[in-house]
């Protein structure tokens, strides 16, 4: 892609790749052709192989859309690499299933659909229209021929079309979908024992040897987090641009050689020109007569500006001008695409539909060269760009050849291309902030190259115009806390396992003692410090917070129903070590209930496509290497 990127290097290259991504399958990034790293394969499918490569690089991309998902409240300890990565993977099987599904059976969407899905890219459009010109362009900066991406998408395409046919085709009979009303409408009548820790641990004591004797069995439970402190090197494309020495001769000739490219509209003249028109028709002037001598609508400047008689259709916002007017009256000054306008009506014919009759007086703002002041910061920033194009590519490709060359050290890489060694503040896997809380950056900083053997990292492409290469300066790893520094951690632990442990042999008695047709009274008279909620009739589902712990919730409805008038009694675990003794009185159903048959079809729907990707796992052989697994995920 380098190659490609240089021979066609002009302009600014910002936009070359912006929108590409909303396809659903993975491109390969500038790392990709930079890299030399062999071939570890995480998992194989019917004989067609995932790397590690194509893991590491779904997992990042994962991450990357939960870091504009969640935005400054996204924490990457939030997802756990392992599990993560493991979801990842899946999803990486489940395309490559479907892929072969595809492939086998002949399915393809027609090429009138996969272009009218290109069309849709706002990659692909100049000034909002679709671009052959520009296809190909980004395309070939990508590294990519129009064919393999036509079939990529038109896979795609089906792949969605098997989805929503799967999807839509589910449905009930009408007797199960009353039933399901039945039971998402149903009430139940309640109460419940709160067993709650809180004044069990007043009640349990820790001693100095408990606290002790724990830390000595359990110190690698406290330990400090582990950190790193970075050196790395950065390449711009705005740093190398600004390098570029762009004279004001060479701002002129550009200036003089493209002059369409800075053009402006003399607005404020075409305002001002309609605005004297529009004061001479109030002064007693004709309407037809300034049109025919000023209007630049050369179809209706002729018949003195008239249009004809127009109904509703014509365009939204002068629509609502000309039926909001009265016969004769003059509309103010009207901005639109085609220039500044003034709008008179004429006649109205009342009808289904109303027609109106219509003429305009249109001025156009005149199309004039910017004088070159305006424009010369513009264009020698442009120039810059261009300049910089072919030293950014030539210095990437030797950052990267210096950086693998020399991996003990980035002063040779720094001292070659004239860039400085940058230290980082020390962070943990967590990250940091801006360029440390790029999940390319982490990745690298604590894989096993870097962080292990000392090497620097691979070339990371953080962007199209940003590179960086890293290494670790200082790494303190993790290391036992003090017994004084985690004591009262310890202390409370101790003292909420242990009150737990009351709490729930306090749970079981009641349990047992209701059970045995003892009252509520004689339990709460036996137990003053437990809580009894007469809570009464409640739904399954509530649009009220905090009004019932949703495991209750939960656990109260999936209990048997009273049999003979007699309660029902079950207990449940709540949060923070809590439990509660659950009392069902009486069971309610709503025979009138209304089934809601759209959510019921989608979650069926969901069901049946879900059971159809799992038959196809079950009839595809995949073979899955945990120890490569474990092993990527270490080094992340």
């Amino acid at each position: 892609m380098l190659q490609a990127i240089r021979n066609n290097a002009q302009g600014v290259f910002v936009w070359i790749v912006v929108g590409l991504i909303v396809v659903s399958f993975a491109l390969f990034g500038l790392g990709s052709y930079l890299s030399g790293a062999s071939k570890v394969v995480v998992a194989s499918i019917n004989g067609t192989e995932i790397s590690s490569t194509d893991l590491t690089r779904a997992y990042q991309n994962y991450q990357e859309r939960l870091r504009n998902m969640f935005g400054d409240q996204y924490r990457p300890e939030m997802f756990g690499t392992a599990r993560v990565k493991r979801e990842v993977l899946q999803g990486l099987i489940t395309q490559e299933v479907m892929n072969q599904m595809l492939f086998e059976q002949g399915y393809l969407a027609s090429s009138e659909q996969v272009l009218d899905k290109i069309r849709e890219y706002e990659a692909f459009k100049e000034a909002g229209v679709f671009s052959a010109k520009r296809y190909k362009e980004v395309l070939s900066l990508q590294g990519m021929n129009g064919e393999a991406f036509e079939n990529d998408l038109s896979r795609d395409i089906a792949s969605q079309q098997i989805r929503s046919a799967i999807t839509t085709s589910a449905f009930l009979t009408e007797k199960e979908k009353k039933t399901l009303a039945t039971l998402q409408n149903q009430k139940r009548d309640i109460g419940y024992f709160d067993v709650s820790v809180k004044p069990y641990r007043k009640l349990v004591n820790v001693s100095d040897e408990d606290i002790k004797s724990y830390y000595d069995k359990n110190s690698q439970l406290y330990l400090t987090t582990e950190k790193v402190q970075l050196e790395y090197i950065e390449l711009n494309m705005d740093d190398v641009a600004a390098q570029q020495e762009v004279t004001d001769k060479m701002v002129k000739q550009h200036y003089e050689s493209s002059p369409e490219n800075y053009m402006g509209s003399d607005d404020a003249g075409a305002k001002k020109k309609i605005t004297d028109l529009r004061k001479q028709i109030q002064q007693g002037a004709d309407f037809a007569t300034l049109a025919k001598k000023h209007s630049q609508d050369k179809g209706s400047a002729k018949q003195g500006g008239v249009l004809g008689y127009l109904t509703r259709g014509v365009d939204e916002k002068f629509d609502n001008i000309v039926f909001a007017l009265k016969k004769g009256e003059l509309s103010k000054v009207v901005e639109s695409k085609a220039g500044f306008q003034l709008i008179q009506v004429d006649d109205i014919r009342a009808g289904d539909p109303e027609e109106r009759k219509v003429r305009h007086i249109l001025i156009k703002a005149e199309r004039k060269l910017k004088p070159l002041a305006d424009v010369k910061v513009a264009i020698k920033k442009e120039l810059q760009y261009q300049l910089a194009g072919k030293v950014f590519f030539d210095d990437a490709d030797q950052m990267n050849n210096l950086s693998y060359e020399s991996p003990d050290s980035l002063e040779p890489v720094a001292d070659a291309l004239g860039l400085k060694v940058k230290t980082s503040t020390l962070m943990t896997r967590r990250g940091g902030t801006g360029l440390f809380a790029n999940p390319k950056v982490l990745t690298a900083a604590f894989s096993n190259e870097v962080l292990k053997e000392g090497r620097n990292s691979e070339l990371l492409e953080l962007s199209d115009t940003q590179l960086v290469v890293l290494r670790i300066k200082e790494h303190l790893p993790a290391s036992v806390k003090a017994l004084d520094k985690v004591k009262s951690q310890i202390k409370n632990s101790l003292l909420q396992e242990q009150a737990g442990k009351k709490v729930q042999d306090v749970a079981t008695d009641i349990l047992a003692r209701l059970e045995g047709n003892e009252s509520i009274d004689s339990v709460k008279q036996r137990y003053p410090e437990v809580k009894w909620n007469k809570t009464g009739w409640i739904k399954r589902k509530t649009e009220t917070k905090n009004e019932l712990p949703e495991q209750l919730r939960q656990h109260a409805f999936a209990m048997p129903k009273p049999v003979d008038s007699a309660t029902s009694w079950d207990k449940t675990r709540l949060q923070s070590g809590s439990q509660a003794v659950v009392a069902l009185f009486n069971v309610k159903d709503d025979e009138d209930a209304r089934p809601d048959d759209a959510r019921i079809i989608q979650v069926m729907g969901n069901a049946a496509y879900d059971s159809f990707v799992q038959h196809l796992k079950s009839q595809a052989d995949i073979s899955i290497s945990q120890a490569a697994i474990d092993t990527e995920t270490e080094a992340n």
